[in-house]
């Protein structure tokens, strides 16, 4: 025997729409459930620093050769650290290397809260001192009223280049890396992930020369110094930032890419 049809009624259709509605907001608060707590409360404990202008006056342009095939190029695009044809690490394209801030640190660990009450975003580097195996950059950080002395320290020991930032009287420093793909966290010091769109407070008890992050390139970057607060930031597009509550900082990057798979 054929059923009879039954019809859609107008009542009918709104039903369906508010189960579709339901739906939709259903699966929208299971999203945020899960975006929020990264960007509320881990991530938001650390502040965004941008990078400011970059200035290198001709004297302290050009590539200083550290020995082993690594070199230090250094121009107003931004800085490279090479070993032959390979990148190992870069700065932000176009912007300061580093940028000092001026405030304070409350809590400690993954509580903790970077408080920012002034930040010096932009550098000059007058000139360059040159020795075998380490090339010296002297200048300036500043932010249009005020400045404060800058010292950056490249040198080849061993199998690492060591990356030095020093910026007398700054609370911390933030260093601009230009971004990678694939920037994943090294235990203990981070969480085995992709970083993308996040903020991470280094373990307290990180050393100095314990690898925290690699990279697409290849190369892995330790952050230092021990005992004071780290952080790596790639929530801007563009760009990995390093913070560090220290009036100086110290990279050590693997200075020959391990050519195995990882």
């Amino acid at each position: 025997m054929r059923g009879r049809r039954r019809d859609v009624t107008p009542r009918d259709v709104s039903k369906s729409m508010v189960a579709l509605v339901a739906s939709v907001c259903a699966l929208a608060l299971l999203g945020l459930s899960a975006w929020v707590p990264d960007w509320l409360g881990r991530d938001g404990r650390i502040a965004d620093v941008g990078p400011g202008m970059l200035v290198v006056d001709p004297d302290a342009r050009g590539v200083a050769t550290l020995g082993g095939g690594v070199t230090a190029a250094l121009y107003e695009s931004g800085l490279r650290v090479s070993h032959e044809d390979d990148i190992l690490v870069e700065s932000v394209n176009r912007g300061s290397l580093v940028s000092a801030v001026v405030g304070s640190l409350e809590g400690e660990g993954a509580e903790a809260t970077e408080r920012v009450e002034r930040q010096y975003d932009h550098v000059r580097i007058t000139s360059l001192t040159f020795l075998p195996g380490r090339a010296t950059y002297t200048g300036e950080v500043f932010d249009g009223e005020q400045s404060l002395p800058l010292e950056m320290r490249i040198e080849l020991a061993g199998p690492v280049v060591r990356i030095g930032v020093s910026v007398p009287r700054a609370s911390a420093l933030v260093v601009h890396l230009d971004h990678e793909p694939a920037t994943t966290g090294i235990p203990p010091a981070l969480p085995f992930r992709n970083l993308r769109r996040h903020a991470y407070w280094l373990a307290p008890d990180t050393g100095r020369a314990d690898p925290a992050f690699t990279t697409v390139l290849g190369t892995d970057v330790a952050v230092g110094p021990a005992g004071v607060a780290r952080a790596v930031d790639l929530r801007a597009a563009g760009r990995n930032d390093v913070h560090v509550w220290s009036e100086s900082v110290v990279l050590s990057v693997t200075a020959r890419p391990d050519p195995r798979p990882r």
